[in-house]
């Protein structure tokens, strides 16, 4: 039987990323049926894992916050087996390291490395206000702020250049995929609010699992995997294999696809490269790690120290991003040296499992970061993580609003 010959639904979602599934949760809690319709063979849109020998890897985000006001309220992690990474960052410079840690959970360690570290004592200080200020300020107050780049809002906020080209800059481009931090500044806030509310985790089956447990949640919702959308209005989407009518349909798909099928602002786009490394089994690895003689990576995590179901037993599975989408040998070759130095290994023992390149990884979050109500264009709802915040949190939080306005009206 054609998979899309069925009865009329109440509402069509073209999209089984994220931002569709929670859309399509909220109607099912409201009694109403959904076809999620998606050109792929499975669910999360740009969260997608997959396996190479017995390693598992990540294609675009790799982590997830618990935090996130709309994974708190979809309850969604309630049995989802999340491992949280130790609160830490290691920077490494020439032969020397330190780490600084979240001084409410390794008080000792905090102090020790902000002693070993080139911050000053007033940057530390304007570090602990700028974070209790994200963390004890509102979301909804947050955006109402005079917005500006991240760079801007770091000065303004009384940090110093060293501080920032050491400390932020390293940390934060890794985060917004920006190097130059141009992003907005009161998005950047709600990041740092996230950060000082949870401890970002993996899953031993990778990003996917988190997608797969939202569409487990879905209880009335018939998903059409393997379709590809030719056209949609505001009852009906028709693709090569058929065509379905609703009473409302939502475009949940990434803002270029959103853009050839209703017309929505096309968005800018950040990049990002992946290197995958297996070392021999580490020890003590589970913070992040920065190298700040070689600023090629923006950062580099062994995902294995906390789930180890996601390496071989004697190996460590170590991913080393980049931002930007055109790797070379002779970064991949400067990538495995940091690596190498990073976790204090030889070189030859970083051997590489794969490249994932993501032109599409994450929407430029220019300032003034705008939060918008449903999105609608000519009758038909959009919903993605390009029209809130380019985050997880964002895409729920637009396939929330979605729901809710087909609900209201």
């Amino acid at each position: 039987m054609n998979p899309l010959e069925t009865d009329d639904v109440d509402v069509i979602i073209v999209g089984a990323g994220l931002a569709g599934l929670r859309c399509a949760k909220i109607l099912n809690d409201h009694g109403k049926t959904v076809s999620l319709v998606e050109r792929s063979d499975y669910v999360g849109g740009r969260l997608h894992s997959f396996r190479i020998d017995d390693y598992v890897i990540d294609e675009g985000f790799q982590l997830v916050n618990p935090s996130y006001p709309e994974i708190v309220s979809s309850g969604v992690l309630k049995n989802f087996d999340l491992r949280s990474f130790d609160s830490t960052i290691r920077f490494q410079n020439g032969t020397e390291s330190y780490e600084l840690a979240d001084p409410r959970k390794h008080p000792l360690s905090s102090l020790r490395g902000f002693f070993k570290s080139p911050l000053a004592i007033s940057d530390a200080l304007k570090l602990s206000s700028l974070f209790g200020k994200s963390l004890l300020s509102s979301a909804r107050n947050i955006v109402a702020q005079e917005d500006m780049s991240a760079k801007e809002g770091l000065i303004t906020s009384g940090i110093s250049m060293s501080a920032i080209e050491d400390l932020f800059q390293p940390f934060l481009r890794g985060i917004l995929l920006d190097d130059e931090l141009s992003s907005s500044w009161n998005y950047t806030r709600l990041l740092l609010k996230s950060f000082a509310q949870g401890s970002p985790g993996t899953h031993p089956l990778g990003i996917e699992a988190l997608a797969a447990a939202f569409a487990d949640q879905l209880s009335m919702t018939t998903i059409h995997f393997n379709t590809n959308v030719q056209s949609v209005g505001p009852t009906a989407v028709v693709t090569a294999e058929g065509s379905l009518t609703a009473k409302s349909v939502v475009v949940a798909t990434d803002g270029n696809t959103a853009q050839l099928l209703v017309g929505s602002t096309l968005p800018r786009w950040h990049s990002q490269t992946t290197w995958w490394w297996s070392l021999p089994k580490l020890e003590n690895s589970s913070g992040l790690r920065i190298d700040l003689d070689d600023r090629l990576l923006s950062s580099a995590l062994d995902l294995s120290s906390k789930a180890p179901e996601r390496s071989p037993a004697t190996r460590s599975l170590v991913a080393a991003p980049m931002n930007g989408d055109r790797p070379t040998t002779e970064f991949e070759n400067r990538a495995r040296t940091s690596v190498a130095k990073m976790y204090d290994v030889n070189s030859s023992d970083v051997q590489l499992i794969t490249t994932s390149v993501v032109p599409l990884a994450l929407p430029v979050a220019a300032p003034p970061l705008t939060l918008r109500r449903a999105n609608v264009r000519n009758g038909v709802y959009c919903a993605g993580d390009y029209l809130e915040t380019p985050s997880i949190q964002g895409a729920l939080a637009s396939g929330a609003k979605c729901a809710r306005a087909i609900l209201a009206n």
